[in-house]
């Protein structure tokens, strides 16, 4: 079982899933809250009377640093999702005098609550009343609702609080279409961004507990959201967005979504905008996620590539996304531009410094996308951050320009845009057919050498059009200085594929703009959403396409979440997490380390020698003209990786007829189903029914294995040395590399840890056909021993494992192999049983003609 570090009292403590959902509500009352973690206790005994009870709160919130029973204010219960409401927590706290208590059963579309109540110790201390949310720090239960704008707290929390009221809102509410619920909160959300920016001291954007418990409360609340809806609609800027629409909750849902943002403030220099970006994408609903090719950015690759880009604002340079979705890409640009802000004003105030960034959002942001959700998300989020509300069309970029809306057409202009930063739709069948616009495109057309023909195409993918119209819009180079840049998410296909119209596309891009970076991303990048490999293209128009100068490019591992989307955390070589100098898991994105070298190669310094080793990405510097002068003109950083052995480049390019696809071993296994367990005492007993073998690496190699050692069955130090039937065995030590699967004799039996585990997912891929790949001398043995690395590597870990490349077949071809092995080791099982049988036969007639002779 793993440890982690409480977030509120800093104690090591076990890992599990009621774990989570404690560490969530930790981070709500401290984040979000705002309540100080000294005054925040776990696992608190609860006294009645004398006698100590066994029972324990999960959380306990204290009035003070005091953390006597009689200081207790907040007592919280934490469950799983699965768990039904119960009132153990209103019993815990009828033992103390906390005024609130809480029942949490984590965030998910199937849990409740969170119930919070609230009794009045003075009044009738033994009678509790359900409240919408708890008081914030300095509050009580009279002055929730009662906030002026200058009482508003910074919104740090807030992917936990969209969170919460998504769920509150799909689970127990009246609209149950995912989109729905996101335009009515959106639409909400407007309203409170409104009262913000107005000039009232009182906000009108508020909810007693009073208010909250009556229909006639609720009924004050919801007519002043809805006078505010109204303001909203006439709205120059907003009006637009929500024309001829009404706000579909009722008084109640108005009401409780205004008890959840009321204390904060989103437009506060201070709230966290990062964490608004990751709260917004839980509005979106997952038949966004990737319906039309549309896969939202990373936070981490956003931050990666801007800080690439390197916008600048004395510069006044003009940016533009022509496919921004919700607008991570221009809020991110926009906080490098308010970084910039600061630094060379640090005398003006922090309303002074937002003018100049609103001055130049309204001037030099500007994004476009066609669909209207993610349209309205970030014209919102824009309005928050930057006020660059007023350049956020919603329009199809790839239609013609002159078709584009008339204020963007007045502003920008083919030629004259100096950044695009955009991820344009891929990874879908989503062919652009329409003739119309296929004419308007050099890359609708067949290409010859990189030259377009007049050969209309039948169909085009869009990321192609987009890539053509974005270096469209890029500012013209002049005699002395170079044109825009553009940093742009593509397939990785496009550049790496060997297929014609892809070699075709490559020169076609070499001919248009000078690339000067590219970085792979791991597959992971877009999970779970798809599994697309995607690549960092930054490019420039130049006068003359130089072919002397060189390419900066990095193959990135890690971006900071698995292919479950959930946080990837940075592993020792025993499989152990890192933690920071302050007990955090350490999160493992490499990029930060990619950013350090390039800007090493921007000054003309030596990248550093650890790159590609120590765990580090492969970083290296590529001759452009080495690019130009290749055959298929390859732009992916792989293939040019001085890193990577031939045997995992030239898998990773075997794409063809006979293999469908190359995936790494870590995207086909169960979670955390690459490991091996932790050491343990040995506990060596004689043989017995209590008793269970314990094979050694050598041992689960041999045939009939000698000496083999018996612990307890029981024995919990080695519980977890136990393997199944079909699991996969890879030695780690002594001979490493070799390879066996768990059959009936091995399976319920103790291995050592000296052995690593690899449990395939059976849903994705059969264990028997990826075991034959990894006991392969020309390719599993091979590999094993060097990974994708050029050089021998000094040990096998898990994390060296699930790097390894498994060639995916058609589901019939790798099933026949699968069967085929599945046979063989059955026969091999059986014939090892029938050797083992005789030679038993021989060794009883030996003794017991011994010891007639005696």
């Amino acid at each position: 079982m793993g440890k982690i570090i409480d977030y509120a009292t800093g104690k090591v403590i076990n890992e599990s899933p009621e774990e989570v959902y404690r560490q969530q509500f930790e981070h709500i009352l401290i984040d979000d809250l705002g309540y100080p973690k000294s005054h925040i206790d776990i696992e608190v005994v609860i006294q009645r009377g004398s006698k100590r009870n066994a029972e324990e709160a999960d959380i306990v919130v204290y009035k003070s640093e005091d953390k006597s029973q009689e200081n207790a204010l907040i007592i919280i219960e934490i469950e799983t999702p699965k768990k039904t409401y119960d009132k153990q927590a209103l019993s815990y706290a009828t033992a103390t005098t906390a005024p609130y208590c809480v029942w949490f059963a984590g965030f998910d579309k199937s849990s409740k609550g969170p119930f919070y109540h609230f009794r009045d110790m003075k009044v009738d201390p033994t009678t509790f009343i359900e409240i919408q949310t708890l008081p914030r720090y300095g509050e009580d239960i009279d002055t929730i609702g009662l906030y002026r704008k200058d009482s508003l707290k910074p919104a740090k929390a807030l992917k936990l609080l969209f969170q919460r009221i998504h769920f509150k809102l799909y689970g127990e509410g009246p609209i149950k279409r995912e989109e729905n619920v996101a335009k009515e909160i959106i639409k909400i959300l407007f309203c409170k961004i409104l009262d913000e920016y107005s000039p009232e001291d009182l906000c009108e954007f508020r909810a007693t507990p009073s208010e909250q418990r009556t229909e006639r409360g609720r009924a004050k609340v919801a007519e002043r959201i809805r006078k505010l809806y109204r303001e909203l609609l006439l709205d120059p800027d907003f009006g637009e967005l929500f024309a001829g629409e009404e706000l579909l909750y009722d008084d109640k849902w108005i009401t409780y979504i205004v008890s959840e943002l009321q204390g904060i403030m989103l437009t506060h220099p201070d709230t966290n905008t990062d964490a608004l970006g990751d709260a917004y994408e839980i509005l979106i609903p997952s038949s966004l996620k990737g319906e039309s090719g549309q896969f939202f950015t990373p936070r981490s690759v956003v931050r990666f590539a801007i800080s690439v880009i390197n916008p600048k604002y004395r510069k006044k340079e003009l940016i533009l996304d022509t496919a921004c979705g919700s607008g991570g890409f221009l809020t991110v640009a926009l906080e490098s531009i308010l970084n910039q802000i600061r630094a060379l004003y640090p005398k003006k105030n922090r309303d002074g410094q937002r003018l100049l960034l609103k001055d130049y959002a309204g001037k030099y942001i500007h994004g476009l996308d066609v669909e209207p959700l993610l349209f309205k998300i970030a014209k919102s989020y824009m309005a928050i951050l930057g006020d660059g509300k007023t350049n956020i069309y919603q329009n199809d970029s790839l239609q013609a320009i002159e078709k584009f809306p008339a204020r963007f057409n007045e502003k920008i202009h083919p030629g004259t845009v100096d950044i695009i930063t955009t991820n344009p739709p891929f990874g879908t069948k989503i062919d652009i057919t329409d003739k119309a616009v296929l004419s308007l495109y050099e890359l609708g057309h067949k290409l010859n050498n990189g030259i377009p023909t007049n050969e209309l195409l039948e169909g085009q993918d869009p990321d192609k059009l987009f890539l053509e119209r974005d270096i469209t819009f890029l500012k013209e180079p002049t005699n002395d200085t170079d044109g825009g840049r553009m940093v742009i998410v593509l397939p990785k296909q496009n550049l790496s594929g060997a297929e014609e119209d892809s070699v075709e596309l490559r020169k076609w891009i070499l001919s248009k703009v000078d690339v000067y970076a590219v970085i792979d991303l791991p597959r992971e990048a877009f999970q779970p959403h798809t599994g697309t490999k995607t690549s960092l293209l930054f490019c420039r128009k130049a006068k003359n396409v130089n072919k002397n100068t060189n390419v900066f490019m990095a193959v990135s591992e890690a971006v900071g979440h698995d292919r479950r989307g959930k946080i990837l955390y940075k592993k020792d070589n025993n499989g152990e997490v890192l933690l920071d100098e302050n007990g955090n898991k350490v999160i493992w994105n490499d990029l930060p380390f990619i950013l350090e070298q390039f800007r090493k190669f921007e000054n003309g310094e030596p990248l550093s020698c650890n790159c590609g080793k120590d765990g580090n990405p492969s970083c290296f510097i590529v001759e452009k003209s080495q690019i130009h002068n290749d055959p298929s003109h390859r732009l992916d950083a792989w293939y040019w990786d001085p890193d990577k052995n031939e045997l995992a480049k030239s898998l990773m390019d075997s794409t063809n007829d006979n293999i469908v696809e190359v995936v790494n071993l870590g995207d086909l296994v169960i979670n955390h189903g690459i490991f091996y367990p932790g050491r343990h005492t040995r506990n060596y007993v004689p043989e017995s029914s209590e008793s269970v073998k314990f094979f050694s690496g050598t041992q689960i190699l041999q045939v009939r294995p000698f000496d083999i050692k018996y612990q307890p069955r029981d024995y919990k130090p080695a519980k977890s040395h136990f393997v199944e039937k079909n699991w996969i065995l890879i030695t780690r030590s002594g001979t490493t590399g070799r390879v066996v699967i768990v059959n009936d004799d091995i399976a319920g039996k103790m291995v050592t840890e000296h052995v690593i585990r690899v449990i395939c997912d059976e849903s994705l891929i059969d264990p028997y056909y990826v075991y034959a790949v990894l006991a392969s001398d020309k390719i599993g043995r091979q590999l094993l021993s060097k990974g994708i690395y050029a050089s021998v590597v000094d040990h096998i870990s898990p994390q060296f494992v699930s790097t390894i490349p498994i060639p995916r077949l058609a589901p019939e071809r790798e099933k026949s192999i699968a069967d085929a092995v599945r046979l063989a080791e059955s026969k091999r099982a059986d014939a090892n049983r029938l050797l083992n049988n005789s030679i038993d036969q021989i060794e009883n007639i030996v003794i017991t003609n011994n010891k007639s002779l005696e």
